[in-house]
């Protein structure tokens, strides 16, 4: 299967179809198919990241599990139809879990538990080692280890398992701490040069997940505009929560720009020439319509001015890029200006 290497510019995120699916999305539903990518394409993205839970793809040192990794076949079969290139995201791996409600981070101390999951991603890369340079992989969602030299070990090894049956396959590491774009200055890119940086950015967080339940905001929070002034939270979330702290903030697109400009800093001095890709950034439903079009704009031309790729979160989920009705959402009219003539 020849999946094209389309450059990786303008992507979304297929939330909750392999990756966080539920009992109204089960696992490799028909909610997403061919029709899908056809239309992903046709809005102006040149690529899909799909969120993967590879603790269900195996039982620890076994085999894969054919009928979990099928529907991933599948994709990639739809995405080299409509010309997206892909990106196959370890969402969860044995022993790392970013969710507050269930996190885990043994694998990054866990030799023995680590050197299984090698030795799982070395069997995923042999399944795909046959598809075209357009499959790009990456070794784990936003990692949180207690500490970074810990996070750095780990990718080492899962790249060594990777590079035996892909040696030039473009990988993406991360940072620690949920990709954040502050803790990328910990972050040891190898000399590996097929190994790209992917980071996330989902700031000012208290306006990309207002109203957030699994943050513990309150359903009736006051609206937070972007931009804006963030208004007197009291009661929006328990005691003590630090969004409460965000009272009075300013919230600009001075912001998103001084954040970018660090890590572009950084990346001169410590991943010059390496592609860095925005693997995630978006704004929660809840949000004000012009506020999360104007959001997507600003993010996108923070990225695409220093020459960085990017993929929305996400596809059809709570930051939806197309709605119930199959329509373009706000977002999707940041990203594309002209998308209307489009749909």
């Amino acid at each position: 299967m020849n999946i094209i290497d389309t450059g990786y510019k303008r992507g979304v995120n297929i939330s909750h179809w392999l990756g966080q699916f539920h009992a109204e999305r089960p696992y490799g539903a028909a909610w997403f198919g061919a029709d899908d990518c056809a239309w992903i394409r046709a809005q102006g993205f040149d690529h899909i990241r799909i969120p993967v839970d590879g603790r269900v793809w195996a039982e620890r040192d076994g085999p894969l599990l054919e009928d979990k990794a099928e529907p991933f076949d599948r994709a990639l079969g739809w995405a080299a139809k409509a010309g997206l290139g892909v990106i196959l995201d370890m969402h969860f791996l044995p022993g790392a879990s970013f969710e507050p409600s269930s996190q885990q981070n043994q694998v990054f101390t866990d030799l023995a538990l680590q050197a299984s999951v090698a030795g799982f991603w070395a069997r995923v890369a042999r399944r795909y080692a046959g598809v075209g340079s357009g499959l790009r992989f990456e070794i784990l969602n936003e990692p949180v280890a207690a500490k970074d030299e810990d996070l750095n070990g780990f990718n080492r090894r899962m790249l060594g398992a990777i590079r035996e049956s892909n040696p030039d396959r473009v990988v993406y590491i991360t940072s620690n701490r949920w990709s954040h774009f502050d803790r990328v200055v910990a972050l040891e890119v190898p000399e590996d040069k097929p190994v790209a940086i992917t980071l996330h950015f989902y700031e000012p967080f208290v306006f990309t997940h207002q109203r957030a339940n699994w943050m513990e905001f309150s359903p009736d929070m006051p609206l937070v505009r972007f931009p804006g002034v963030v208004p007197d939270l009291t009661g929006s979330a328990p005691a003590g929560h630090w969004v409460l702290q965000n009272a009075g903030k300013v919230l600009s697109y001075a912001e998103i720009e001084e954040a970018f400009e660090r890590v572009q800093k950084w990346a001169a001095s410590h991943a010059t020439g390496r592609e860095i890709h925005i693997g995630e950034f978006g704004a929660y439903r809840p949000g004000a319509d012009e506020d999360r079009r104007y959001y997507a704009a600003c993010v996108r031309a923070a990225a695409e001015r220093r020459g960085w790729g990017w993929a929305v979160w996400d596809y059809r989920g709570g930051f939806a890029v197309r709605d119930e009705q199959g329509r373009g959402t706000p977002v999707l009219e940041g990203l594309f200006p002209n998308v209307l003539a489009r749909s």
